[in-house]
């Protein structure tokens, strides 16, 4: 039963998010995007600004793997990269709206089933359910 609910709020949140990025770029930008290209925003995001290091080692990509992930999601016009002004060796990368607006786009399905919660749960009930999912949280990091 746990399965199942979970499954059909995946689904929904992937039919969505699908949703968001087919209204978000155009037919040739969604050609070149994959999951993968997903993950890599949303820990840009995570990150704020990162040196392209950072990001290097936070995605466990070697510097020619990620240079080539950076031209993909510059060509695409998911992300912006910008040198140092202090040290010209150093690069950063940034998101674009359009990045932006597909990662918001998903942090507000986020925020619609909590609001489900909310309404349907009473306070204590909404403790005992963030608890339970907190030592689920706990559980997956440490895998």
């Amino acid at each position: 039963m746990i399965e199942n609910n979970i499954a059909l709020i995946a689904n929904y949140f992937w039919k969505e998010s699908i949703n968001n990025i087919s209204n978000t770029l155009s037919d040739t930008q969604i050609s070149n995007f994959n999951m993968n290209d997903y993950y890599y925003l949303t820990s840009i995001y995570q990150l704020g600004t990162p040196k392209l290091g950072e990001l290097a080692t936070k995605l466990n990509l070697t510097k020619p793997a990620i240079s080539a992930l950076v031209k993909k999601l510059e060509k695409n016009e998911l992300i912006v990269k910008t040198q140092s002004k202090e040290d010209k060796r150093i690069y950063y990368v940034s998101l674009t709206d359009k990045a932006i607006k597909i990662i918001k786009g998903d942090n507000e399905l986020y925020a619609k089933l909590s609001n489900i919660f909310s309404d349907l749960l009473t306070n204590e009930e909404i403790y005992i359910v963030d608890n339970l999912l907190q030592k689920v949280v706990d559980k997956l990091i440490k895998q």
